[in-house]
């Protein structure tokens, strides 16, 4: 599988894309696939360029809703849909062959379901899927870019008797004729016979075809069919026969004696002849596999019904895209929604929808198989204190701080110390006891335990050596009142 790049667009075209504004959003990739690998596109008629009833007509950029990019004209060339302008520069990044501001993920011919002809990326690019081997074709079941193949039945290959191909390497039988018509080349054909070569001479015989020979009188004083030779000439009385007598209740037949008989018309769904034996009223059933059919239920073309079977799962009857016929249409990525991982194609096998770009990751928006992201939080993370990454390129988030005397570890707060001997320095005005932990919030800082005449900050001095509680004073003794 190879994929061509987009060659530039003139400075021209480009302008002229501004100008014009932004094309038809498209709905996905979907909506620029190609049906063949030889230019055909659905309901083109094919690739022909001779001008004539089934030549291709070319799609446009702006019909496909293309703004960007590369993308296939449905008749096997390539169209140049544009560049992206300054602020929405990535294609594919709202949309196969859009332009958006965000980067894109390129399909490929596995993410896209496809197994022939071309496709878009949806960004920017065209990607050739390659051909089909015979006798499949692509696009051939009625699903763009996937190979398959139709078979044909003998009522669509005009087909009357005998055995054909139908078309996707399976063989109809197609039946047999009414005597006395014989199968030629898969059409009923007949020979009509002769009054010379039956041996009669007088009056009317069948042609063996449908038809009535009229071979001539008898001269007196001999009659026609005398003594049992039914339409020879002799002497005697002649017998005629009936419809009833021959067994036959339709069409014409000889009476033997020179005559024509009309054995009546048969009411359909029987002809006559149809059941094989000539001029009388019948109906030969067609069967499933003389018209190409393998499941659910058909017309014998009799008045009666055909079961044709059930599929084996994934197949359903139908699925392909032919009534009564065992198929299945594989889903694509694009189809389903889906960006990233792998997920089934509905039809027992696998696609693979391609990667991410950080910072998202499959699923990570909440919905599988899509690219996303969902930013946390401090709440989210249990955090109070000091900052956390959002993630999803949002930056960071304040957690807050933490109250007096308490330190910040790892997102939590925690009470502080008095780390070491007496001499350590105490937070938010607390109070250092002889156990070296910060109490009682509302003292003025002070240090703990320094030798007589220490400076207790910018309140009080006492000679103890003690800083005195806020509120208080100290005695001439140098106590604390």
């Amino acid at each position: 599988m190879t994929a061509h790049r987009a060659r530039p667009v003139s400075a021209a075209l480009a302008l002229l894309w501004v100008l014009a504004g932004a094309c038809q959003a498209l709905s996905g990739v979907d909506d620029l696939e190609v049906v063949d690998g030889t230019g055909g596109s659905a309901g083109a008629g094919g690739g022909g360029s001779d001008g004539g009833d089934d030549a291709c007509v070319p799609t446009t950029c702006q019909a496909k809703g293309a703004e960007c990019g590369t993308i296939p004209d449905g008749c096997g060339k390539t169209l140049e849909c544009g560049t992206c302008p300054p602020g929405k520069k990535y294609c594919g990044g709202a949309g196969a062959n859009k332009c958006g501001t965000s980067p894109c993920t390129p399909g490929t011919c596995t993410t896209l379901a496809a197994e022939c002809g071309s496709i878009s990326d949806g960004c920017g690019e065209t990607l050739d899927c390659g051909a089909c081997a015979a006798p499949k074709t692509c696009g051939g079941t009625g699903v763009a870019n996937v190979c398959g193949c139709t078979p044909k039945s003998c009522e669509e290959l005009g087909a009357k008797c005998g055995t054909i191909s139908d078309g996707c390497g399976g063989t109809l039988s197609c039946g047999s004729c009414t005597p006395p018509a014989t199968c030629a080349s898969n059409s009923c054909g007949c020979t009509p016979t002769s009054c010379a070569a039956q041996g009669k001479n007088c009056g009317q015989i069948p042609d063996g075809c449908g038809k009535m020979l009229d071979c001539g009188t008898c001269s007196a004083p001999q009659t026609c069919g005398a003594n049992g030779n039914p339409n020879v000439c002799g002497t005697g009385a002649c017998v005629p026969k009936t419809c009833v007598g021959e067994g036959k209740n339709c069409g014409q037949i000889s009476d033997g004696c020179g005559k024509s008989l009309d054995c009546g018309n048969c009411t359909a769904p029987n002809t006559c002849g149809g059941g094989g034996t000539a001029n009388v009223c019948g109906c030969t059933p067609t069967s499933c596999a003389a018209q190409g059919k393998n499941c659910g239920s058909i017309s014998n073309g009799c008045g009666g019904t055909l079961s044709c079977g059930s599929c084996t799962s994934p197949n359903t009857c139908g699925g392909g895209g032919p009534a009564n016929v065992c198929g299945c249409a594989p889903t694509s990525c694009a189809a389903q929604g889906k960006n990233c991982g792998s997920i089934p194609n509905g039809c027992g096998g696998s696609l693979s929808c391609g990667a991410c770009v950080a910072p998202n990751t499959c699923a990570g928006g909440g919905v599988a198989n899509v690219c996303g992201c969902t930013p946390t939080s401090c709440a989210a993370q249990g955090l109070n204190c000091g900052s956390i990454d959002k993630g999803c390129g949002l930056g960071a988030e304040n957690c807050g701080a933490c109250g007096c005397n308490e330190t910040c570890n790892a997102g939590s707060c925690s009470p502080g110390a008095c780390f070491g001997a007496p001499g350590a320095v105490c937070t938010c005005n607390a109070e250092c006891c002889n156990s070296a932990q910060c109490t009682d919030t509302n003292k003025p800082q002070k240090t703990c335990g320094l030798p007589s005449g220490a400076t207790c900050n910018s309140y009080l001095k006492c000679a103890s050596g003690v800083c005195c509680g806020f509120g208080s004073g100290c005695t001439p003794s140098g106590t604390c009142q």
